[in-house]
């Protein structure tokens, strides 16, 4: 399969998994905790009991992070870049990006999402229940594994996903 067919199968599959995630967001119970941090040019950290958000840019660039029910959200942007990290009802995620945008989410319990690239022009990382994904740049490419993950990454072409029981991998 050629890059450009490979790319298109990943932001399609990635529109199916963000719609998933979005309908099963609509869906959750009420929070405790509701945090939000956004920086340009700052470091913002807000902890409440159990939750915490994190967002930290320089003044080039953007960042944002959103957290509901016990979750973890952390978000650094610098040289440009655009990062978003989401952590709701127990999920742990964190987004690193250089001159990129980068998108990580994590919902449930024991789910953790985590994400790093240099200048990719996007990568989204998504973990639920008791799933673990991670991306890089192509030297550490996409993890995928435990419960449902997915994982892409437009500038490599690389990505995974996993429905806990089997794992799919593009190179």
């Amino acid at each position: 399969m050629d890059r450009r067919k490979m790319r298109a199968a990943s932001l399609a599959a990635g529109g199916v998994i963000l719609a998933a995630f979005g309908l099963s967001l609509g869906s959750g119970t009420a929070s405790a905790a509701t945090l939000d941090c956004s920086a340009r040019g700052q470091d913002q950290t807000i902890v409440d009991g159990s939750s915490a958000c994190r967002a930290v840019a320089d003044p080039s660039s953007y960042a944002i992070s959103h957290v509901e029910g016990d979750g973890v959200g952390v978000a650094d942007s610098r040289d440009g870049g655009r990062s978003a990290g989401v952590g709701l009802f127990g999920g742990v995620a964190a987004a690193e990006s250089r001159g990129g945008l980068l998108a990580a989410v994590a919902y449930g319990p024991g789910s953790l999402a985590l994400g790093r690239t240099d200048s990719s022009p996007f990568a989204v990382v998504l973990s639920g229940p008791g799933g673990r994904a991670a991306v890089g740049d192509a030297d550490v490419g996409a993890i995928c594994s435990g419960g449902p993950t997915l994982v892409f990454n437009i500038a490599t072409g690389q990505g995974c996903f996993s429905d806990g029981t089997s794992t799919w991998v593009t190179p």
